[in-house]
């Protein structure tokens, strides 16, 4: 089984927790240690828990409460590029214990498989991530400025699709955001706009069972016009998307518990399977 639960995504701070075949991690550490700790206790975890966390990249609004968790657990696994490693070290973070991502290499943790991808966005080395195991796919993909290919390749067939959807461009126009800070957000560089998700869901070639749209702006967005921007898609596509779960997430409250895939250990689930397989072989063998 393979999940993600967030913490908090938004233009304030992205955090989530990532259920991979029964280890957990941490997606990014935007929010602050207090905030995290709070979330592991209601889920009765802690930070000894922690198998790992990914940062996607050196951005503030991903690693601002890195510092501190990282004084609370100094051997956890930072999973990441090369550049952003080097981002983080000329911001002085003390990183004891990296695991270097590289695009299109795929990374073994234990009955998961991890491949990051690149997407494109300001920052040094940024990624994208997509997560493979027992047959089931989630991907994310977050401040991206535009959709790649590349993007689309990672994202075409995922069970779980993690998508950015940060601003709908009338709300930016008028938000009290400076001239340089707009032009930035809607950048190739920069942030994927409501209209930009139709155009990953409309190149996928299977239906998500789940669909997050995520890293909502709280000043140039609202869950109401991103529901609003991908009516016409839903019209166009017929009922083909019509079995998919799709959750916006908020930046102050905790989202929901997202998994795919069999929850039974993956030896446990090829028993039952061989169990029931036996069964049906003696009922027929009967008769």
């Amino acid at each position: 089984m393979i999940g993600i639960t967030f913490i908090g995504s938004g233009s304030k701070g992205n955090c989530a927790l990532l259920e991979l075949t029964g280890r957990y991690f941490l997606l990014d550490a935007g929010l602050s240690c207090k905030r995290v700790k709070e979330y592991l206790e209601d889920r009765g975890l802690g930070f000894e828990d922690l198998s790992g966390i990914f940062i996607t990249h050196e951005h503030e609004d991903h690693i601002k409460g890195l510092r501190v968790l990282l004084s609370r657990r100094a051997d956890l696994p930072v999973y990441c590029t090369r550049g952003t490693m080097c981002a983080l070290k000329s911001k002085n973070f003390a990183i004891a214990n990296h695991v270097e991502l590289m695009y299109g290499r795929s990374l073994d943790l234990d009955r998961c498989s991890c491949i990051p991808f690149k997407v494109p966005h300001d920052a040094t080395e940024p990624a994208g991530l997509r997560f493979s195991a027992d047959d089931k796919i989630m991907c994310l993909a977050t401040d991206l400025g535009h959709v790649t290919p590349e993007v689309v390749e990672h994202m075409k067939d995922a069970d779980l699709a993690c998508i950015e959807s940060n601003y709908d461009e009338d709300m930016l126009r008028s938000c009290s955001y400076p001239v340089w800070l707009k032009r930035r957000i809607r950048s190739p560089m920069g942030h994927l706009p409501n209209e930009g998700v139709r155009g990953i869901l409309s190149r996928m070639q299977k239906v998500p069972e789940i669909v997050v749209l995520m890293h909502v702006s709280q000043e140039s967005n609202t869950p109401e016009l991103i529901k609003e921007s991908l009516e016409p898609f839903f019209a166009n596509s017929g009922a083909r998307f019509r079995t998919a779960r799709f959750s916006i997430t908020q930046q102050d409250s905790y989202g929901e518990r997202l998994t795919v895939g069999s929850i039974l250990p993956a030896t446990l689930k090829q028993a039952l399977l061989l169990q029931d397989k036996n069964q049906k072989t003696f009922n027929s063998a009967v008769r």
